[in-house]
């Protein structure tokens, strides 16, 4: 109930309270990880809803919203065909059989994004339909492509712009939690950083400590690249991190065997670095010097990948090594390794645009960060995998094509209506069927809301269907709860 009043253009916002201080937001996940109860067991039901939004958010960055009231309908639904005597079990494997048709039936509706207005669409609709972000999105899209890299930092000023910097993004997120700097973000983020690269397994702390004391020589953090970090390495690293002695990002190294190397010395070609190669004669990390290091202006590390940006990059070295592999995939026989090269020649060319969002209080900023990254993400999934009508009216059309032939399927097919009928809720209209297309909220009007660029990406579509209906299958299948007992107060007692 907190999170569906933050649904379409003409949604409110909610004030949470976060480190201490009030922050104005309308994105569902954030509000819906806020809520507490002191009540154990409506807190598991909270912590149950929690997932299904934190789900939609890991899997596209957007619908957190539209997946809470989903399942919020379903689970209402399910919860009266059991009264009336339904099987809870068939009914969760009713449920999953229509989810999968649904999702079938949203990919075959999906359309591929058509260009940079389009993009704008997207990106605007998941901004809360702020034209200006809709449309520097969009901008930076088309100048880096639509395989390009973006980070988002917030700005000096209250001004929103970005810039394309060289940089390079890497599939391997940071190996430990703990070696998180910013833990609401989920990130670990440096400036100008220290890289050691290395194709070793390194298991021994001692053989470390050279670079360690290096990187603490230099003043500056240091982004670990290895094949793995293992035996005392990993949890004396980790203890030196906490205690604030050493500051180090550790991930493990792309790829396997002779193409992890050669991934390796593409990050050294953009840093400016050495490839520890344990193969090589004489190779050993106690004997890395500062020379070995690369340098990068700043590096970015989630759970999932790392962005190094370097804006000193040498571009002859860079293009040197472009052509090397450009001849290499021209002589290459085999597609899927001409396919590999030729991502890995995109990742040294193509750039990383750096969003630098600006605002005039940090509750402003804060807020306009969240809405920065739910279009960011929107318009990436929408680039994947294509794009629906938005308003809503995609499950409605799914609803209307549906086969409800089990009590699953009726249940899923009922819910499709809510998000619609949500966001006429929200924008103050009374309830109608859609004949004529749809309803835009931001206009006001009726009609072929498609061809007004209300658009939504398919995944995230997707996304919010399977993420509700797998936790709503849960949930109906419940019977007991259990919770852990208070433990009770002592009575205080004197000791002469």
């Amino acid at each position: 109930n907190t999170i569906k009043g933050t649904l379409g253009p003409k949604a409110r916002t909610v004030i949470i309270k976060k480190n201490g201080k009030p922050v104005v937001i309308n994105d569902g996940v954030t509000i819906a990880k806020a809520i507490q109860s002191d009540d154990e067991f409506v807190q598991m039901g909270v912590e149950l809803l929690q997932q299904v939004a934190s789900e939609a958010q890991e899997n596209t960055g957007d619908g957190t919203t539209t997946a809470s009231i989903l399942a919020q309908e379903m689970c209402n639904i399910g919860a009266n065909l059991i009264n009336g005597g339904a099987d809870p079990i068939q009914l969760k494997k009713e449920i999953d059989a229509s989810a999968k048709e649904v999702v079938g039936r949203l990919d075959a509706m999906a359309k591929p994004i058509d260009g940079i207005e389009d993009m704008s669409y997207v990106a605007t609709i998941a901004a809360n339909n702020d034209d200006e972000l809709g449309g520097l999105i969009a901008s930076v899209f088309e100048d880096i492509g639509k395989d390009g890299i973006i980070t988002v930092e917030d700005s000096q000023t209250m001004e929103t712009s970005y810039e394309v910097v060289q940089g390079m993004e890497l599939e391997r997120g940071l190996i430990s939690h703990a070696m998180m700097n910013n833990t609401e973000r989920g990130e670990c983020v440096f400036d100008n950083p220290l890289v050691l690269m290395t194709n070793a397994t390194i298991s021994n702390f001692k053989d470390l400590l050279p670079v360690l004391e290096i990187a603490v020589a230099e003043n500056k953090p240091l982004l670990l690249i290895s094949k793995e970090l293992e035996g005392n390495a990993l949890p004396n690293l980790l203890m030196n991190i906490m205690q604030q002695t050493v500051r180090v990002c550790a991930i493990r190294a792309p790829d396997f065997g002779d193409d992890q190397v050669d991934i390796l010395n593409d990050i050294a070609v953009m840093t400016g670095g050495k490839v520890i190669n344990i193969d090589s004669p004489n190779a050993d990390l106690k004997n890395v010097t500062l020379e070995d290091l690369g340098q990068a202006t700043s590096m970015k590390s989630t759970r999932h990948k790392t962005v190094i940006i370097n804006d000193n990059a040498d571009p002859e070295a860079i293009q040197e090594r472009v052509n090397e592999l450009n001849s290499r995939m021209n002589n290459e026989t085999n597609d899927w390794f001409q396919e590999k090269i030729h991502r890995r020649v995109g990742k040294l060319t193509g750039g990383v645009a750096i969003i630098r969002v600006g605002a005039a209080t940090e509750t402003e900023l804060l807020e306009k960060r969240e809405r920065m990254d739910d279009a960011l993400n929107a318009t990436q999934a929408a680039i994947q995998e294509g794009i629906v009508v938005g308003g809503g009216m995609a499950l409605w059309n799914v609803r209307n094509e549906m086969n409800d032939s089990t009590q699953g399927a009726s249940l899923v097919k009922a819910s499709f209506n809510r998000p619609y009928k949500q966001l006429l809720e929200n924008s103050g209209v009374e309830y109608r069927t859609p004949k004529d297309g749809g309803f835009n909220a931001k206009t006001g009007e009726w009609g072929d809301i498609y061809e007004q660029g209300v658009i939504d990406p398919v995944k995230v579509s997707k996304s919010a269907v399977m993420t509700a209906t797998s936790i709503v299958g849960l949930i109906l299948t419940t019977d007991v709860l259990v919770a852990e007992a208070d433990e009770p107060e002592l009575p205080m007692q004197m000791y002469g």
